[in-house]
This record gives structure tokens, sequence and C-alpha cells, in this order.
């Protein structure tokens, strides 16, 4: 059975989670300047797929929903918390 186009979308707003608990992780357990370069580059990464979904959701005109709205809240969220950590 194919994944549903809805599934995918759902997949993708969720996925802002692991990859911001993975750039904590990276940021905690490091130390080091190699680690914090690590850290940031996989929360930028983290970005790709909610802006995906926001794009699948705009080209169908649809509303990416509470789901859309958490991811990217939690995104800006630790962005900020991860930038004070490091300012």
């Amino acid at each position: 059975m194919a994944p549903t186009r809805e599934t995918v979308v759902r997949n993708l707003w969720s996925s802002s989670a692991l990859f911001v608990t993975a750039a904590f992780i990276t940021f905690v357990v490091g130390r080091s300047d190699t680690a914090d370069r690590v850290g940031w580059m996989i929360y930028i990464a983290g970005w790709l797929p909610p802006l995906t979904a926001l794009a699948i959701c705009a080209t169908r005109k649809e509303s990416p929903g509470a789901g859309g709205v958490f991811a990217l809240a939690l995104l800006l969220g630790f962005g900020l918390l991860f930038w004070l950590n490091h300012a």
C-alpha cells in the first residue's frame, strides 16, 4: 500500500522535532567547535521538511493546520534558544 499525500505531509511536519532533538544532543554532548557547527547544520537541515510541507500545502491551497504551526514554532523557539546559548 502506497503512503497517501496526507501521511507524507504529516511526517514532514513532525520531522522537525527529530532535527531539533538531534541538534540539541549534538550541542550538549559535543562541547566543541566542530560539534557546534554540526549542531547548527542539523538545525538548519530541520527547516527543509517543514518548508517542503508548507510548499505542498500552498500549491494545494490547504491550511497547514496545527501541526504546521507547531513545527514552525518549535523550530523558531529552539533556534532562538540555541542562538542565545551560543551568543
